[in-house]
């Protein structure tokens, strides 16, 4: 039977989040790493921006700078997101893989179902994938929380778990974002848009199109009990040998060269 590696790191700053997935994801595509799931949170509010995203067009840098608040690239693709009370999963599989499919959206519902499970041990109920054809979009948006895309997690179509895929031609990642709980005027002052009225219309979308699990809840549910509920659900969708670990020294060395090049691009960039 297949090992699985599981690590549950807590919180953690910005930088080394990203530069820890993306050195799995490289490990993993070389046959250094085993299929990955790793657990995680946020030392402070951090915005990340999808690896193809315009920062320069839709983020206010100037305001993040003000604020204190590091602006990092995902790995990953999609659109901005601000982290901070949350707990963010990252899984990483070699491709090919007996247990996904070939193409990113049917592996993406894949683990999708793991993410239901997961809910449904925190007791919620009514959790669903949204389903091809129901993809919503609003227009030019800097924000990955705006939509609710193919096999994303929703409740009562308000999003609860957004999640992005970067594939290589030797391994995936998967990265996705719970929040716990969200300060939205503080997210969608974040970003840049033509109009005052454009502003407001996107802070109302965030309002009403989207949830945290302690609204969802209706009590303050903690990283620790979340991330619980998290490693079982996917411990019981994917019935592989599961070992706890952490990073190898050769992950070690390419994590803190990909945090040393992030750096490089914030302060030239961001």
């Amino acid at each position: 039977m297949e090992t699985w590696r599981l690590i549950e790191d807590g919180a953690c700053g910005g930088f080394l989040n990203m530069a820890t997935d993306r050195a799995i994801l490289t490990a993993c595509g070389e046959g250094k790493a085993p299929p990955t799931l790793r657990l995680y949170g946020w030392k402070e509010p951090t915005l990340t921006i999808g690896y193809a995203q315009n920062s320069c067009r839709d983020i206010d840098l100037p305001r993040c700078r003000a604020l204190g608040i590091p602006v990092v690239q995902r790995p990953t693709g999609g659109r901005a997101l601000l982290h901070d009370n949350e707990l963010t999963y990252s899984l990483v599989v070699p491709i090919p893989h007996a247990r996904f499919p070939a193409n990113l959206r049917d592996a993406f519902r894949t683990v999708s179902k793991a993410l239901l499970l997961s809910l449904s041990r925190l007791g919620i109920r009514g959790a669903e994938m949204a389903k091809p054809g129901r993809a919503s979009s609003n227009g030019r948006s800097p924000s990955c929380f705006s939509s609710l895309n193919h096999h994303e997690i929703s409740v009562k179509n308000k999003k609860l778990i957004g999640s992005a895929q970067r594939r290589t031609s030797c391994s995936f990642l998967q990265q996705g974002a719970m929040w716990l709980d969200c300060d939205r005027e503080l997210m969608n002052s974040l970003f840049q848009f033509d109009r005052p009225e454009e502003r407001a219309t996107h802070l109302d979308t965030l309002q009403q199109n989207t949830i945290s699990l302690n609204q969802l809840c209706g009590r303050e549910v903690g990283f620790g009990e979340a991330a619980q509920a998290f490693k079982m659900g996917f411990l019981n969708t994917f019935p592989e040998k599961w070992e706890r670990g952490k990073l190898s020294p050769y992950e070690l060395e390419l994590r803190d060269r990909f945090y040393e090049q992030a750096q490089v691009l914030a302060e030239q960039v961001f």
